[in-house]
């Protein structure tokens, strides 16, 4: 044999067997990927979504169709049947408004009667700074020498004890009968 040939056969050898041969499954399974790659944390807490009414939750579906009416008349270049959408859009637009302002409306006397009811209502104090500001607080504590708040939105502050006005902070919260005292 030849040369040439005896290497075409040898390679054609070695490429019959390695077609023969499979790469292996990754062990890993198919959503390994998506797992890496997104956190997933479960359903959202328990009060953070609000329920919806079902007459709000209505005038929105039917609002849906309304855009997508004003889509397919102006695609179509029937400016009459978009406008007719348009301006039922518009009233419902209104509608949700109202309805959705007037739930809220409804549900503020509840969230402060139900403070009112509750047996620790939430203290507000009054320190005043000396360059003339008064800041309100739901809780303070002192270190050394910085004096700590919180603020009636959760945030922490920190303020040096010199650059507050001992006295007037101690007047506005006798006033409304809170005890309030910093160390010398």
């Amino acid at each position: 044999m030849s040369r040439k040939r005896l290497i075409c056969v040898v390679g054609g050898a070695l490429l019959a067997a390695g077609g023969g041969i499979s790469q292996a499954q990754p062990s890993e399974p198919r959503d390994a990927w998506l797992m890496k790659n997104y956190r997933f944390t479960g359903p959202p807490p328990r009060d953070s979504i609000k329920p919806t009414d079902p007459v709000v939750f209505e005038l929105r579906q039917i609002q849906n169709t309304l855009l997508s009416i004003i889509r397919k008349a102006n695609f179509a270049e029937n400016y009459e049947a978009a406008l007719a959408a348009a301006a039922q859009a518009a009233a419902n637009a209104q509608a949700i408004g109202a309805i959705a302002e007037r739930l809220e409306s409804a549900a503020a006397p509840k969230a402060i009667a139900d403070e009112a009811k509750s047996d620790n209502p939430t203290l507000i104090y009054s320190i005043a700074l000396k360059d003339h500001t008064v800041e309100t607080a739901t809780a303070y504590w002192t270190d050394r020498w910085m004096l700590h708040y919180m603020t009636r939105e959760g945030a922490h502050v920190q303020v040096r004890l010199d650059l507050v006005d001992r006295s007037l902070s101690t007047k506005l919260n006798r006033m409304k009968n809170l005890e309030f005292s910093l160390p010398e």
